[in-house]
Order: C-alpha cells, then structure tokens, then sequence
C-alpha cells in the first residue's frame, strides 16, 4: 500500500524510461592549476600564485539510456574562465609589486560521460559521472608571438581532462531539475615557454595543468 501512495507522488513518472533525452544546463565555475617546478640551480624555490575567480558556463545536454542504472552522456558547452597569475619577482627591485597576469581562457568543451543512476526515492535519484573531454582554449595566445615579456602569458589552445561529478536528479511537476558538482583534472601540460628558454618568467615550470569545480544546474 506505502508503495503505491509513493508511486502516486511520482513526478514525471515514465521520464527515465525514455531513449533519448536532451536538456541544458547553466554554472559557476572555480579553475586554478596545478603546477610542477624543475628544480632551481639556486636553491631558491620559484613557485607561482595561482588564484582562481568565480566565473561561468553554458551547456547542452544530450543524454542516452543504456538500462535503468547506466546512461550515456554528451554535455558540451563553453567555460568562461578567469585566473590571477602572480610570479615571484617583480620587474625591477623587490620594493615594487610582484608581476601579475589577468589570464582569462574561454574553453569550448566536449565531454562525453558515464551516468550510474541509483535506484528512484520518490521525486530524487542520486547520481554519479565519470567523463573524458576535449576542451579548445579559443583565448590561448598559443601562436602570438609575444610572451610574458611582453605582458602576454600563454596556454596550449588543446586541453585534454577527465571529469568526475556527484548529484541528484529531482523530478519536478513538468521538467527534471539537476544540481550537481563536477571536478575537472587536465591531463596534459597548456603552459607555452616563454620563446627565450632561459626566460625567468617560464624556466622553472615543468607543466601546467587545470584544475577546477563546477556547481552545475540542468534542466531536461
């Protein structure tokens, strides 16, 4: 009888049995980095400040089932991202500022995922996601020829990352409702030398990759 006064109360009652769903979805974002260092001759660690600001994204989803617990998911959309970049030195004596970089990427994303569904508690079904994707950093200055002596600091227009995401799905009365919170984890090196390689803006770097959360809203 519990049952099926709780099968009553189901919204959207027959909406995960479809084949083929779509939706959008709307964001903030936070993207820092991780970095490595080549060791320093001097003995002196050189580390950048790496500060990420809140910023935004947009995206469509295309959602595939495969059973009742596995869906297939392709989820592209744009990233509006902004990083405060702070080097160790400053241009001429230590009582000037030290040398910062407003870098702002805008990523073109195509990630593809894995949705594993947990079973349906009334109007809610937690979810988890694991995605790879393929990201283009249209603003990545990779072939300007100037570098941070210059002012410009620059990043591989290609990011490669793998993704990971936790949420729930909530069934309301016409659409489902999906907060959600995505990790993303780049996998290759987006950091450009500076074109003298003994530039003391890029020496020490080994690699440069993005790391970043997402508080992502879907609607389908």
């Amino acid at each position: 009888m519990t049952y099926g006064q709780d099968y009553k109360l189901q919204n959207l009652k027959t909406e995960d049995k479809k084949r083929l769903r779509f939706g959008y979805y709307l964001g903030l974002n936070s993207v820092g980095a991780k970095m490595d260092y080549l060791p320093n001759p001097s003995g002196q660690p050189f580390r950048l400040s790496i500060k990420p600001k809140p910023s935004f994204d947009v995206g469509l989803v295309a959602d595939v089932r495969i059973n009742e617990f596995v869906n297939i998911r392709f989820h592209p959309g744009v990233a509006f991202v902004e990083r405060e970049i702070k080097f160790p030195f400053s241009e001429a004596s230590l009582s000037k500022p030290l040398i910062e970089r407003n870098v702002k990427s805008n990523y073109v994303r195509f990630p593809l995922g894995i949705k594993l569904n947990a079973r349906r508690i009334r109007n809610a079904r937690p979810f988890l996601m694991g995605s790879m994707s393929y990201n283009i950093n249209i603003t990545s200055e990779e072939k300007n020829p100037e570098d941070n002596t210059s002012g410009t600091f620059r990043m591989k227009r290609n990011m490669y990352a793998w993704e990971f995401a936790i949420g729930t799905d909530i069934y309301l009365p016409y659409f489902k409702f999906t907060p959600s919170i995505h990790g993303l984890f780049a996998l290759n090196n987006e950091i450009v030398p500076d074109n003298d390689p003994n530039s003391d803006f890029t020496k020490q770097i080994a690699s440069m990759k993005s790391r970043g959360v997402f508080v992502r809203f879907t609607f389908e």
